[in-house]
């Protein structure tokens, strides 16, 4: 766990020399639901997420951390693109594969790269002509990823087999905001529909190596008290099959300036499926 901590020190210092400098004022969002809206500058974020049995497909109870570089860049007022960069995965697991020597015994797995997180160009476009006739913003999404590294499942230090060793992603969806309550809190919606393709070992239930997976979350912002704004967070992922994840996840986002905010999430299953638990830590860089 000690790479996750050496990141998020290395970015603090990062953005806390650059803090004088951040003045460029953007709304605060969560850290699973994003804006419909246009960016108004370009906006980094530096994810790391630890982890408690997330579903992978020759891992059982898979705990570890996982690393995330998101990037966004306004075109104009109506579009903006995405680069979404897995950095780096560390976990621990047993190891199911039947027949094989290593079945059910504890493996470690590490890789530059995530589980099924992509690096991924997005691209995004608001609906103008909609948001025109409603006070709810609304934009479409379409983009396509490719896994860069692997994921190496080790015993004590010896290569036994490699995760997401090949593979690629295409995704669409939806976004919307509007305010709610006369304004005193935020409502945001997001759907996504992955499709992967020619994956290896990371399939959510079964072994094929193309499937289908549909994202989706919603949040609510209350107001801001002080630096602090309470969020809440449903998620749902689908893969049209035998699996259906809903979490929980009740949040907090410490705005320290303008341009810099730390937040905090602690997702929780509601179901059977997905992963029982996790904590958290974005932190969102307006330039």
């Amino acid at each position: 766990m000690g790479l996750a901590g050496a990141f998020a020190s290395v970015a603090l210092l990062i953005f806390s020399g650059t803090i004088l400098a951040a003045g460029s004022i953007g709304p605060v969002e969560p850290i699973f639901s994003r804006y419909a809206q246009t960016y108004h500058v370009p906006t980094l974020d530096l994810r790391i997420e630890y982890f408690h049995d997330k579903p992978m497909e020759e891992m059982d109870d898979f705990d570890g951390y996982t690393v995330t570089l998101d990037f966004t860049y306004p075109i104009d007022d109506v579009s903006q693109i995405e680069l979404l960069l897995p950095l780096y995965t560390d976990g621990e697991g047993d190891y199911n594969k039947p027949g094989n020597a290593f079945d059910g015994r504890s493996l470690d797995v590490d890789g530059y790269g995530g589980i099924r997180d992509f690096a991924s160009l997005i691209y995004e476009r608001r609906l103008s002509w909609l948001e025109s006739q409603s006070d709810i913003n609304i934009a479409w999404l379409a983009g396509a990823g490719k896994r860069l590294d692997t994921l190496d499942a080790k015993d004590n230090g010896e290569l036994v087999d490699k995760f997401n060793h090949k593979g690629k992603n295409f995704q669409v969806g939806l976004k919307m905001d509007t305010n709610i309550r006369s304004g005193a809190m935020t409502l945001i919606g997001n759907l996504r529909y992955v499709v992967f393709r020619d994956t290896d070992d990371i399939n959510l239930t079964g072994d094929d190596i193309d499937f289908e997976v549909l994202y989706a979350t919603g949040a609510i912002m209350f107001n801001k008290y002080g630096r602090m704004t309470p969020v809440l967070e449903l998620l749902l992922e689908e893969d049209f099959e035998d699996y259906t994840s809903f979490s929980l996840s009740p949040g907090m986002i410490y705005t320290m300036s303008d341009g810099l905010d730390i937040k905090l999430g602690a997702p929780f299953r509601l179901t059977s499926d997905g992963q029982k638990y996790a904590g958290e830590l974005e932190l969102s860089y307006r330039f």
